[in-house]
């Protein structure tokens, strides 16, 4: 873990930590899939519900952390994510389900991703809290920039690629990870990367859970 320590940011040693989980990630068969056009339809729906059910507890969360920010500008940059995650859920629902409501009981997977999100928010400083949320941030954006350069054959799918590979969310991550740096330089660096480390690992349990359909 010490070696982790001399990178040139707090966000280095974190993205190299959970290197592996992502090398898991890009190559699981959901997103190899998705960029081909081969993924069935249903596990795709049913990532979106579980997506709907997690953004609208991710919102809050973000909201609750948002509470603990030291600046203005951090809870502002919070409060503007969780109000994305309200617009994201209408967009899902109108973009793929023709404006009808699709809801669920998060999976087991989905649940515990929830779970750890809330207790590390509640009960750790704002730097833990934002280790926590950040994967969700910066997993998607590397995940769709890789998916850009694979493309896909299949519309929604593309569609989907293009939303987390769009410079103006890449903007957004830049500011998550500029937050993190300065908010976490008095901390413990081994406690935030572990916390991270963490959420990337719940990012991956999220689309193997929907890929198999797990309940």
């Amino acid at each position: 873990m010490l070696a982790l320590l001399l990178f040139a940011s707090l966000t280095d040693g974190m993205w190299q930590a959970a290197q592996p989980t992502y090398q898991r990630t890009i190559e699981h068969p959901f997103l190899k899939e998705l960029a081909s056009g081969q993924l069935k339809p249903e596990k795709f729906e049913r990532y979106l519900v579980e997506d709907i059910a997690y953004l609208r507890v991710y919102g809050q969360v973000l909201r609750d952390l948002a509470e603990k920010a030291p600046k203005a500008a951090w809870k502002q940059f919070l409060l503007e994510g969780a109000a994305g995650c309200d617009k994201e859920v209408e967009h899902i629902h109108q973009a793929y389900f023709g404006g009808r409501a699709k809801e669920k009981e998060p999976s087991a997977a989905n649940a515990a991703y929830l779970k750890f999100l809330r207790d590390t928010v509640r009960d750790g400083s704002f730097a833990e809290g934002m280790a926590a949320v950040l994967p969700c941030y910066w997993v998607y954006l590397e995940v769709g920039k890789t998916l850009k350069t694979r493309g896909s054959k299949n519309p929604n799918y593309q569609r989907w690629i293009d939303f987390y590979s769009d410079p103006l969310y890449a903007g957004t991550v830049k500011k998550a990870l500029n937050i993190m740096n300065e908010a976490g330089r008095s901390e413990p660096k081994e406690r935030l990367i572990e916390i991270y480390k963490t959420g990337a690992e719940h990012e991956y349990q999220f689309w193997h859970s929907a890929y198999h359909l797990l309940p």
